[in-house]
């Protein structure tokens, strides 16, 4: 992940003005599962576009997006200290937080990490029967901290996907503002490898709270 640039929310809401530095996006479906993309828009590029596909119309679905020209990584809360209240709300609605990150390494790979291992084993063998190179057991980020935001659903327990840069360039047509908006045959693959397994989870499961009124 990128280096933190803020130590929490209430920082960041104190030194970048919301609606011109960043914004958020959610959508709240009183779902069982959360899908999140907490450094979106220009943060860690391309997670917000492939979150908010997972989600559909079904799955609650959370982004912070950054927005500046530059410097988007000093919009960057890390996973152990988000506490955007917007996003704590939504978790506290769903059992299980899936939470999409980018990092940088050029090859191709999807490192998985967090509490829930039987979920996190269903969304290792969807990916690679879609011939996406998994790693099942990231040590430089495991997601195993109980304040990590992927941890923070009602069973305490979630999955973390951190998508490399090369494979997230290569599901759209380049990874600036204008260009995400143009994927490529290689998102929808993904994308479809991914949600069966979301939704066959969030069946099981029964659904989350109720949204908020």
């Amino acid at each position: 992940m990128t280096e933190a640039g803020c130590p929490d929310f209430a920082t960041l809401a104190r030194r970048e003005p919301e609606g011109r530095a960043w914004r958020r996006e959610l959508a709240a479906r009183g779902s069982a599962i959360l899908i999140a993309a907490p450094h979106g828009g220009g943060i860690e590029r391309g997670t917000t576009e492939i979150a908010r596909a997972l989600a559909g119309s079904e799955l609650s679905f959370y982004s912070l997006l950054g927005m500046k020209l530059r410097g988007n990584e000093e919009l960057h809360i890390s996973s152990h200290r988000f506490d955007d209240p917007a996003f704590l709300e939504l978790a506290a609605g769903a059992r299980v937080v899936v939470a999409l990150h980018g990092c940088r390494d050029a090859h191709s790979m999807v490192y998985l990490g967090g509490r829930h291992a039987a979920l996190r084993l269903r969304v290792a063998a969807a990916l690679e029967a879609g011939e996406f190179p998994v790693s099942r057991d990231d040590p430089r980020n495991p997601g195993e901290d109980p304040r990590n935001l992927c941890n923070r659903g009602r069973d305490s327990r979630g999955v973390q996907l951190e998508l490399s840069r090369g494979l997230r360039q290569a599901m759209f047509a380049g990874l600036s503002a204008p260009e995400r908006r143009h994927t490529t045959p290689l998102f929808g693959t993904f994308v479809g490898a991914l949600r069966p397994v979301l939704l066959e989870a969030e069946r099981e499961m029964g659904g989350g709270a109720a949204p908020p009124a």
